[in-house]
């Protein structure tokens, strides 16, 4: 009995260390990162450039308290799968009112219910499992039976980097989320865009422009890019690096998610698959066409030219 308690005390001390050791990793490259890479349009574009990686490094805190308090309960997944949904939204409320706290110099309280109202947190819980659970199920097993279940065959395992990358895309989703719904709920004042936003947000047109291409890119990545990869059985990350912020896809397993699709979305696969078909039939039409004229141009031109180059030759034997 012993020796199984001394087991599982080794086994939970690895798991800490394996997060400490990621998140660490992860804090260093926010530190370092020095530019956006990827061509979206990111909420965090908006802010001062110590205040984005300010927000990263609250968020990644944040977190990884979340993931190191959850490993020391008794049965962590069972955990999770029970209350996963309410421990995101208090992640991302705390970490909210952190970044608050800290610019504004008094304890902010955001309300959760509005919060859970934000167009871009509920999106974030449409993919709750892969966005949020499945980062913590590996830090507990790299072979995790729902992540095998997702990822399997094209990823065996969970090595560390996909771990940390998979960390990657949470601080920088939640971190995208906060600054959503800060645009939306706070920036009428003018002082908040002067303590917080780039200086050619601070007039109303570059920020009102700004805020409808967000707002746009969100409803065309929840409307059309989200059925259209859960079509694909593939996911989009953000990983960070200490060059830049990168948009990844990978393989996931999605099928059973086509059978929660709203309307809107079940026509975007509806299209998906008629352009499809159109173009697999117009690749026929033009094949049998080719196919066609090429039997055409070495058949009957062909004997044209023979009947005409015969007519020559016996005319010039004349």
């Amino acid at each position: 009995m012993l020796d199984i308690k001394k087991t599982s005390l080794q086994q939970k001390n690895e798991k800490q260390i394996l997060t400490a050791q990621i998140f660490a990793k992860i804090l260093y490259k926010i530190n370092f990162c020095k530019k956006k890479t990827n061509q979206e349009l990111l909420g965090l574009d908006i802010l001062k450039t110590e205040l984005q990686k300010g927000l990263l490094l609250i968020t990644t805190l944040r977190v990884e308290e979340t993931y190191t308090n959850l490993l020391l309960k008794e049965d962590p997944e069972a955990f999770m799968q029970k209350e996963g949904k309410t421990i995101f939204l208090h992640c991302i409320k705390k970490c909210c009112e952190d970044f608050f706290t800290k610019h504004y110099g008094y304890n902010v309280k955001i309300n959760i219910a509005v919060l859970k109202q934000s167009l871009y947190t509920k999106n974030l819980l449409k993919d709750l499992c892969l966005l949020f659970q499945i980062p913590f199920y590996v830090l507990q097993d790299n072979k995790s039976p729902i992540f095998n279940s997702i990822y399997y065959p094209v990823y065996n395992y969970a090595s560390e980097s996909f771990i940390e990358s998979l960390i990657d895309n949470v601080i920088l989703e939640i971190s995208n989320c906060i600054v959503y719904f800060t645009i939306l709920k706070f920036s009428s004042i003018y002082t908040f865009r002067q303590t917080l936003y780039r200086s050619k947000f601070l007039s109303l047109r570059n920020f009102e422009r700004f805020k409808n291409n967000l707002i746009w890119q969100l409803i065309i990545r929840i409307n059309i890019r989200h059925p259209i990869n859960i079509y694909n059985n593939q996911y989009e990350i953000f990983v960070l690096r200490t060059n830049g912020i990168y948009c990844q896809t990978i393989y996931a397993n999605r099928s059973g998610e086509i059978k929660i699709l709203n309307n809107f979305s079940l026509l975007t696969i509806t299209f998906i698959e008629f352009r499809d078909f159109l173009t697999s039939r117009l690749d026929e039409i033009i094949y049998l066409l080719s196919k066609g004229f090429r039997f055409t141009l070495t058949s009957i031109f062909g004997q044209v030219i023979g009947l005409v180059w015969r007519g020559i030759i016996e005319g010039l034997k004349k």
